[in-house]
């Protein structure tokens, strides 16, 4: 009997390690399943269940420690919401970049970008005002360029400041992107800007490589100009330019008139669209004055070091160096006849039309005929534009001959062109305009990428640019073959672009064959031809998943019916350029089909993405009830795909309408931010409506939601308002997607392998004692 009491007392012992073990083994077992990338190194810190991740990670995660320009170690402890910029170039990296969502203050000079008047505007007489900066409570300052004293001033506010050193290359713009993205969380898009900065680099220098180069100077005025080790000399050489400036110093000195005129640069690169410069000495006396030969550059853009002003700076220099080199050698093309003048041809009302100089005053009723001079190299020589046009550099210094309706037949008189170019206009405005003896050619509607090709070919032979033409053609023929390669493989969403009161783009039309190059179907095109007036009812029953849109508010979804279709529900709407998508011309197909085909792409890639992690996280669970559990997962991720998700949100208005000023021509591929992303479970908390859903109970399995692009997430779970189709039996949604375990876990998220083991044999030995002592 002792010895049965020894053995008993033994059984207790063991129990009370064993149960201890189970619990503690269980509890690990959940918290250390994390999914995460091969190359991530997390650290051992699980507080709460999520990783931890470093600079050294390159992960792109928060805690993050980097050092800046001044050596000092920056640390943010998460991603920064409210960020503030002390100079336009930092502004325009994070608008490219898609995170000007989180930006509060900005400088007056980034006024050009889109939606800053609703930012702190922190300038002062000099640099920026400490006290309005502070006042925007940031989470973080992007001080690029920025003097010591001004960085020191504001650390003395206990304000987080990075400061970048300047940049004097592209390889200094592409690394202040790349260091941006990783400061913000936005390292993928920053990537991809890099990627496209990169790839039109080696574009332009390839477009240039056979040409000559022709001496070119910036002058900043007062006799300052840009020289050797600056970003704009670089921009300068990639466009096909010698600076003659980088010869005589660097960074921006200021050289005498004697050493202008000794420089004598054959073109000179001007912001203002007069080229007033010129006009004065010593450029006046220089061959760029002689000749008149001068390039109009967008300021925002060449004074700001960033990717954006290395795209659009680059492209505009190389196509004024290439334009200048054919008109130089115009008197040869012409004597062949290749594209010279007299010229006969016909147009679309039967009327034969005679040429017999190039034309040097031209107006245009239409902005699509704007948008391809423009890009033919030819809005020099236009004299007159519509209101719509305004969007296009230097439209300021033409002539508006819009009316109330059309144009104005004595404002188009005025401007006394030599070619008038009337793409669309009606039949009757093209007969007022021939009654005033002018040289009118109309061309027909253009309703694909074929029509539109055609029409940039005969501008081209109209304006004497064939060649450009003809170039042109080609990258937008490109851009449609890269762009149908890129959605070839990706399920095509249903697509509707409203114009407002029931109007929508339908079939053949140009913005018809946009959406299906760009990856959508179009859900109008099956009901009508042109632009119709579709029924509320019709509209319901079309149920498109997907918007285009022209505001970044999106405020149609929220209008009856489109709030009651799949895609007003979900708010899924990808904003386009209403410049660009509403005028069938060369730019537009470029752009609208690149934004709309990358929108789709990175809704299935986000899509995607999360249907692999909660597969992976189904795998975890380790108990008898697996089976079950891994059933509900699967039906999860089902429901998870039949979600609608949100694609970048760009927009199109009806038709044409004005842009401030101040935007640039080319559309920066902003994207909207998804206003109506899916609670990943019941405890998630409130965010911004313009900021993508943060899970607060987030676990360390838990897809971590990133920025891209486009700003655009996937709906996380089947668990989407209003579309609820869990049974009141899922255990799964009243769980933390921490584990794909059964619901034995505790309030900890840790899961015990046997809970109570060994409190039930602690009672039976205490028993047994019981037992055996009366035996005694």
């Amino acid at each position: 009997m002792k010895n049965l009491r020894v053995i008993l007392l033994a059984v207790v012992v063991a129990t009370a390690v064993v149960g201890a073990s189970g619990t503690a083994a269980g509890a690990q077992s959940v918290g250390a399943e994390f999914e995460h990338a091969e190359s991530e190194s997390l650290s051992t810190n699980y507080s709460g269940q999520e990783p931890m991740q470093t600079a050294g990670n390159n992960t792109c995660g928060f805690p993050l420690n980097v050092t800046d320009a001044t050596g000092t170690e920056i640390t943010l402890d998460e991603r920064p919401d409210r960020i503030t910029t002390t100079n336009p170039s930092a502004a325009q990296t994070l608008w490219e970049i898609g995170a000007q969502d989180r930006v509060v203050g900005v400088t007056e000079f980034a006024g050009y970008l889109s939606g800053t008047d609703s930012k702190t505007n922190v300038s002062a007489e000099f640099g920026v005002s400490v006290e309005k900066v502070v006042a925007t409570d940031p989470d973080l300052v992007l001080a690029p360029n920025a003097s010591a004293d001004q960085v020191a001033d504001l650390r003395a506010q206990n304000l987080t400041v990075y400061h970048f050193p300047a940049a004097t290359d592209i390889d200094d713009i592409a690394a202040k992107t790349e260091r941006t993205g990783r400061l913000v969380g936005n390292c993928e898009t920053a990537a991809e800007v890099n990627t496209e900065m990169n790839q039109t680099v080696e574009d332009v220098e390839s477009q240039t490589a056979e040409l000559d180069r022709l001496d070119a100077l910036y002058p900043l005025g007062g006799g300052f100009v840009a020289a050797d080790n600056t970003f704009i000399n670089e921009i300068m050489k990639i466009a096909g330019t010698t600076n003659v400036a980088a010869s005589e110093a660097d960074g921006y000195p200021q050289l005498s008139d004697e050493v202008i005129l000794k420089t004598d640069p054959e073109i000179i690169l001007v912001t203002d669209t007069e080229g007033a410069i010129l006009d004065r000495e010593p450029y006046a006396s220089t061959t760029a004055g002689a000749e008149d030969n001068y390039v109009v550059m967008n300021t925002n853009y060449l004074n700001q070091p960033a990717p954006r002003s290395v795209i659009e700076s680059t492209k505009t220099l190389a196509a004024a160096v290439e334009d200048l080199q054919a008109n130089k050698t115009e008197e040869t093309v012409n004597s062949s006849g290749t594209c010279g003048f007299p010229l006969t041809v016909t147009d679309a009302t039967g009327t034969e039309i005679t040429i017999n100089e190039q034309p040097d005053r031209i107006t245009t009723t239409n902005p699509s005929a704007a948008q391809t001079l423009w890009e033919l190299g030819a809005q020099d020589r236009v004299v007159g534009v519509t209101e719509f046009a305004g969007y296009l550099n230097g439209t300021a210094s033409k002539t508006n001959v819009s009316a109330e309706f059309g144009v104005s037949v004595e404002k188009v008189v005025a401007t006394n062109p030599d070619l008038v170019l009337a793409p669309n206009a009606s039949a009757g405005q093209v007969t007022d305009l021939r009654a005033q003896n002018l040289t009118v050619y109309h061309f027909p509607a253009a309703t694909d990428v074929g029509d539109i090709a055609a029409k940039t070919e005969r501008t081209g032979r109209l304006v004497g640019n064939c060649e450009t033409a003809a170039e042109v053609n080609t990258e937008m023929n490109q851009t449609v073959e890269n762009v149908e390669n890129q959605t070839a493989e990706l399920d095509r969403p249903d697509a509707l672009y409203p114009l407002g009161g029931g109007y929508v783009a339908a079939d053949n039309t140009f913005i018809n064959e946009i959406m299906q190059i760009g990856g959508t179907t179009n859900v109008a095109a099956s009901e009508a031809d042109g632009y119709p007036q579709l029924s509320d009812e019709v509209i319901l029953q079309t149920n498109p998943e997907l918007i285009v849109v022209t505001d970044s508010e999106a405020s149609i979804l929220e209008r009856q019916p489109y709030a009651s279709t799949n895609a007003g529900e979900n708010g899924n709407y990808v904003v386009l350029n209403n410049n660009y998508l509403n005028q069938p011309a060369p730019r537009s197909v470029i752009e609208s089909t690149k934004t709309l085909a990358n929108g789709v792409e990175e809704l299935q890639s986000e899509d995607a993405k999360d249907d692999r992690s909660r597969t992976d996280e189904s795998s975890g669970s380790s108990s008898d009830d697996d089976d079950r559990n891994e059933e509900d997962e699967q039906d999860e991720v089902v429901d998870a795909n039949k979600t609608a998700v949100d694609t970048n949100e760009t927009a199109v208005d009806t038709n044409e309408t004005a842009v401030d000023e101040n935007e640039t021509a080319v559309d920066t591929n902003e994207t909207a931010v998804d206003t109506n992303e899916t609670a990943v479970d019941t405890n998630e908390t409130a965010v911004d409506e313009n900021e993508t859903v943060v899970n607060g109970n987030q676990t360390a399995t838990d897809t971590s939601s990133k920025e891209s692009t486009t700003s655009a997430e996937p709906n996380d779970t089947s668990n989407q308002e209003g579309n609820e189709t869990e049974t009141s039996n899922d255990v799964v949604n009243q769980e933390t997607e921490q584990d794909g375990g059964p619901s034995n876990t505790t309030d900890d998220g840790t899961e015990s392998e046997v809970p109570g083991f060994g409190i039930v044999v602690t009672v039976l030995v205490i028993l047994g004692f019981a037992y055996l002592s009366p035996q005694r």
